[in-house]
Parts: C-alpha cells; structure tokens; sequence
C-alpha cells in the first residue's frame, strides 16, 4: 500500500490538464489500479480474523482492523462482492437470527439437561433476579459450546446468584455480520436486541448482563453503546472469580493436572480480561504452563472475523499452528474461556491426534468446566 501510495502521487499531484499529460503510461497505470483487488487480494482482506494482533504491535498505534472492516463493508454492500460462504451465513443471520440458520425453538434445549430450574424472562425482568444471562448463538446450539453454557448456569446456581435467560427471544448480537463487512444487517440485529433489551430492563437503572463469548461481550458492551443501550456486561470469568473471592464457590478437589491456557482475542487484546481466569484455573488447583505467545501476544485461534463460517485456503491451519504451540508445553487440557476457540482448538487437536502428534487423553475445557470439577 506504501509503494502504490508513493507511485500514484504524481497522479493526485498533477492538478492542470497540462500536468496529467505529461505523465508517464507506467504512472497513470498505477493510478488506475484499485486499492482492493489490484492492490489489496480478496483472499489477503477476507483472511483477516480482526483479533489486533496488528493494532497491539504497532509502533504508530494505526487501527488496522478498523481500517480493514471499513473495506470489507465496501465489498459487501457497494460491490456485493464477497467470499460464497458469507451468504449463507448473512442469509442465516437475517432469517434465523443465528450464523447456524437453527431454529429459535431450540435455543432452551440445553436448559432441559440441567436438574434445576432456569427462568425463561417473558417480560420486564424481576426485581430479584440479579443477571440476565446471555447465552449467544453458539452457547445455545454448538454443541461443545452448550457443555460451558451449563456449567456456568450451574455455577451461578450453586452460588445462588439469580438469573434469567431470553430463550427463544434471545437473537444474535450481530458481531458476526458487522466484522465480515455487512454493516445493514448489524444495525438491523442491533435495533432489534436493543429493543428487546429495553424492554426487559425496563427502568432498571443497572442493566447487568453475563456472557459466555467474548464476541457477545464486545457487541453487547461496546458496539451496544454507541448505539445508546448501556450494558454493566461481564465474561463468566470475571464473575465466576469474584464469587471465588467471596467465598460463595469453594474448590475442595484441586484438579491437579498440568494445564494450559489460550487467551481469546476478543476477551484479551481487545478487553484487556487477562487474570481474572488464570485466576480461576489456579483455584481449581490446575498448574498453568504458558505457551510462548500468551496474555497480550497470545496466537489467534482463527474463529474471528466471521473466519468461523469460512474455509482457510491461504497458509498454514490457525487453528492447528496454535494447538502446535499449545502441545510444546504438555498439556493434560487445553482451557479457553470463548465458544469460538473451543470449537477451533478442539478441531486442531482432533487434526493431531489423528496424525499421531497428540495425546488421545489431551482435552479442551473451558475455564468453567475445570471451576465445576474443582467443586466436587
């Protein structure tokens, strides 16, 4: 981009008819070319996960990933010109409400495995309940996903922290189709959440809301405020620590087994949520080996950017270099604190252990799992 910057100049330079011809052919060429396409690859922008990697090194503090969002949004809604696999995911999100296109009926499926009862708000939430519990897309339908869903409600339940979930009123915050460039369909999802969420809260002064995604997280606390809904959101992690503290969850069986932990990126470089689950796994009784990029340099898993709904077709596996740099340290478990990395992870171990590079006994919890072991 530097070298085209610097070689279209004498274009954008040149403001006499006299002065553009006297160009050369080799600098109006240059000037001609389009920044994506010519300049840019559809595959170099569409690969771009959004985790701000490139933010967080720069020297310059340039905010690359905005800059790159805003060309994808050209792509998608001036030039309809974006990778097949969106399609179905934009088409999914808009008539379904959710990337899978499942049915919102089942969005209390995973309720029906639990031996206690959840509340299902259909309403204004009541004065005693203290959280709504966002559950999110793949919280409610993925099925790895579903295991941390339950065990952060049983978490909060053993607590007797009082909850609520939207059920099959709880639609997709739209992080997915606002990262991939489909900035209607965002505000669309967006307009209908935040009169929902209104609804619910009705004149609650304190509007405080528990996720399990570090994507629902960023959309729900930030990208919601912009829009005028302001959210008290917490990660799972951080309220799952504070009750730790308090003394109202007990760990009396350390899990004792050698661990590593892979910060999200969402949770991590863009929310700067780095201790609160280390925390937590030290509680369990876990021993944390780090890998080499962790906490603010840690690796993406892959998932961001809506690349969970597309196939990698440049370069090596995310998923699988990270999960090579997870097995250097020797892990008996892999713990992640974000849906989207569960799936990525435990697809890139599931690739290893078939080649014979992984343990058959390595698995991949999240951090509420390893607390609700620790219980007993």
């Amino acid at each position: 981009m530097r070298d085209h910057a610097f070689a279209k100049a004498p274009y954008l330079l040149a403001l006499s008819d006299d002065q553009k011809a006297a160009l050369t052919d080799e600098q109006r060429a240059e000037a001609e070319k389009s920044l994506i396409g010519d300049i840019i690859t559809p595959e170099v922008l569409w690969s771009c996960t959004t985790c701000g990697a490139c933010v967080n090194q720069c020297p310059v503090d340039i905010e690359h990933v905005d800059h790159i969002v805003n060309m994808r949004r050209h792509q998608v809604l001036v030039e309809s010109d974006f990778p097949t696999e969106l399609g179905g995911t934009f088409r999914n999100l808009e008539s379904k409400g959710n990337p899978w296109g499942m049915n919102s009926s089942q969005r209390n499926d995973w309720i029906t495995e639990l031996d206690f009862e959840v509340t299902v708000l259909d309403g204004p939430i009541a004065p005693e309940v203290e959280y709504l519990f966002w559950v999110g897309c793949a919280g409610a339908y993925e099925d790895r996903a579903k295991k941390t869903t339950k065990a952060v409600a049983e978490l909060l339940h053993r607590a007797g922290v009082t909850f609520g979930v939207l059920g099959e009123g709880e639609t997709c915050t739209g992080d997915p189709a606002r990262r991939a460039g489909n900035e209607f369909l965002y505000q669309m999802l967006a307009a209908q959440n935040i009169e929902m969420l209104g609804e619910v809260f009705k004149e609650r002064e304190t509007k405080k809301v528990v996720v399990t995604c570090p994507h629902c997280f960023t959309t729900l606390g930030r990208d919601y405020e912009q829009l005028g809904m302001k959210l008290e959101v917490v990660h799972h992690t951080q309220l799952l620590n504070k009750l730790v503290r308090d003394k109202k969850l007990i760990p009396v069986a350390p899990v004792q087994q050698q661990i590593t932990y892979h910060d999200p990126c969402y949770l991590g470089r863009h929310n700067q949520v780095y201790t609160p689950p280390r925390e937590l796994l030290e509680a369990s009784g876990a021993t944390i080996v780090e890998m080499p990029r962790n906490s603010e340099r840690s690796f993406c898993c892959g998932a961001g950017g809506a690349r969970m709904w597309m196939e990698e077709k440049i370069g090596a596996k995310i998923n699988v270099t990270r999960v090579e740099e997870a097995l250097t340290t020797a892990p008996s478990v892999i713990a992640v604190a974000c849906p989207f990395c569960r799936v990525m992870v435990s697809d890139g171990v599931d690739s290893k252990k078939q080649e014979g590079a992984a343990p058959e006994s390595l698995e991949v919890l999240d951090v509420a799992q390893m607390l609700l072991k620790s219980l007993g």
